[in-house]
């Protein structure tokens, strides 16, 4: 479906920025950031009401693409003490990517009638498209003197809730009420206010950030799994192992989670049968102790170091499944301490959906993702099956058996589905960072 029938489809309005390139960027505080950029730009307010409430539609199971975001977004004089489903008024939001521009369509309508409509317009499975998470925040706008195609905002007191199946009162996920967001938005770029802003969100020591959506999902999956996972013991440490994929989009993601719900498998879906969605800015750097990746993805880095990479025998001779070091460090406040003295090398974008399958007969489980990669390269989809851990610990570690059973998944999964390929191919290596 192109962007452009969808506009027709959906009656929309007048937009400021409908097209737009998109960064956002994390501080601790606004003042510094107001200070300096204080003689750039003006405040412009569109309205009264400082509150922006979006509610995302989506399944259980994930089914709206990463490029696609559906959300009613209502604007409030403050914050609701309890967020709940009501049939206010609100403006329906369509916002697709292309390459990196953002295109946006809007109406105006109750969230009921708006649900009826996403789920006429865009029935991506037999599950309807429900009110899924919500986000609010309170928000400042702000626009360059030197041009009227670029806004700045600054979004404070984040927090994120999710709408369990048949229940209209949210429940609370997670925020950001330490940290500020700063977005700015562009029609057209600006190369004399594109250098300013750089120069100053180096100066404050700003992060790259991700969407609000996949903040919210990010907090749902944490969520899910402090109230809904369970135990388990990870055999090998410091260490991964896992089989890569390459894939020609996400669609492919929903029909393998399907296949093993189906049980057309040796291995069944586990325990925890929800999907994952989340997203990370990865950012790879050298220092004086080698090279490190550090994920940011909302208030905190997670910083990560991997060894070489070694390519595992198996019975069917795959020469995809990989084995290297893994040290995982704690999450680290956003700070200056970060990347201190480190050279940035190369940056993506990834965005991710996930779910676990197991073993029944060893209760080994195993990560089955597929990635979305945007970077200088271009555009990457990977379908990754990785070693999480087993749910008992039997003692000896059986390092041949996990690889085993990694090869029967990747094989299974390459003669089902054509349309994956084994391949050695990591992110760092696409982004050509050595």
């Amino acid at each position: 479906m192109t962007f452009n029938y969808l506009i027709i489809i959906m009656r929309n309005i007048t937009l400021d920025l409908p097209r737009r390139i998109e960064r956002r960027f994390i501080i601790p505080s606004s003042a510094q950031f107001l200070d300096r950029v204080s003689p750039y730009v003006e405040r412009k307010r569109f309205s009264d009401n400082r509150v922006v409430q979006t509610i995302y539609f989506n399944t259980d199971e994930h089914i709206v693409p990463f490029e696609m975001s559906l959300k009613a977004r209502r604007y409030l004089p403050g914050f609701p003490a309890h967020p709940s489903l009501e049939d206010d008024t609100y403006f329906l939001d369509l916002k697709t990517t292309e390459n990196e521009y953002k295109q946006k369509v809007r109406l105006e309508t109750t969230l009921e009638e708006a649900t009826e409509i996403v789920n006429g317009k865009f029935p991506f499975s037999e599950i309807p498209l429900r009110p899924y998470v919500l986000v609010h925040y309170s928000r400042e706008h702000y626009v360059p003197n030197s041009s009227s195609k670029i806004r700045l905002t600054l979004d404070k007191d984040l927090r994120f809730f999710f709408f369990p199946p048949n229940q209209r009162e949210a429940v609370e996920i997670g925020g950001e009420e330490d940290y500020v967001r700063i977005e700015i938005k562009e029609e057209e770029p600006d190369d004399v206010f594109d250098k300013v802003m750089r120069e100053i969100l180096t100066e404050i020591s700003a992060f790259p950030t991700i969407s609000k959506k996949f903040s919210a999902y990010n907090s749902l999956g944490l969520h899910r799994a402090r109230t809904s996972g369970r135990p388990f013991h990870k055999e090998l440490k410091d260490c991964e192992i896992e089989s890569k994929l390459e894939a020609d989009s996400e669609e492919v993601f929903h029909r393998v989670k399907q296949f093993f719900s189906d049980g057309h498998s040796d291995f069944k879906l586990s325990h925890f049968p929800y999907t994952f969605e989340s997203a990370s800015i990865n950012r790879y750097y050298r220092n004086n102790s080698g090279l490190f990746k550090a994920l940011f993805r909302g208030k905190n880095a997670h910083i990560v170091t991997k060894g070489k990479v070694e390519v595992m025998r198996n019975k069917f001779g795959l020469d995809c499944i990989l084995k290297r070091e893994e040290l995982k460090g704690k999450d680290m406040p956003l700070s200056p301490d970060v990347v201190a003295s480190a050279q940035l090398l190369g940056e993506l974008h990834r965005m991710r959906k996930a779910f676990w399958i197991e073993n029944p007969r060893t209760t080994r489980f195993y990560h089955v993702s597929l990635d979305c990669c945007h970077g200088s390269p271009g555009t990457l989809y990977e379908m990754e099956i990785e070693y999480t851990g087993r749910y008992t610990d039997f003692g000896k570690t059986r390092e041949e058996e996990i690889i085993e059973d990694i090869a029967e998944i990747t094989k299974t999964l390459v003669d089902k589905f054509p349309e994956l390929r084994p391949s050695q191919l990591t992110k760092q290596g696409w982004l050509g960072v050595e």
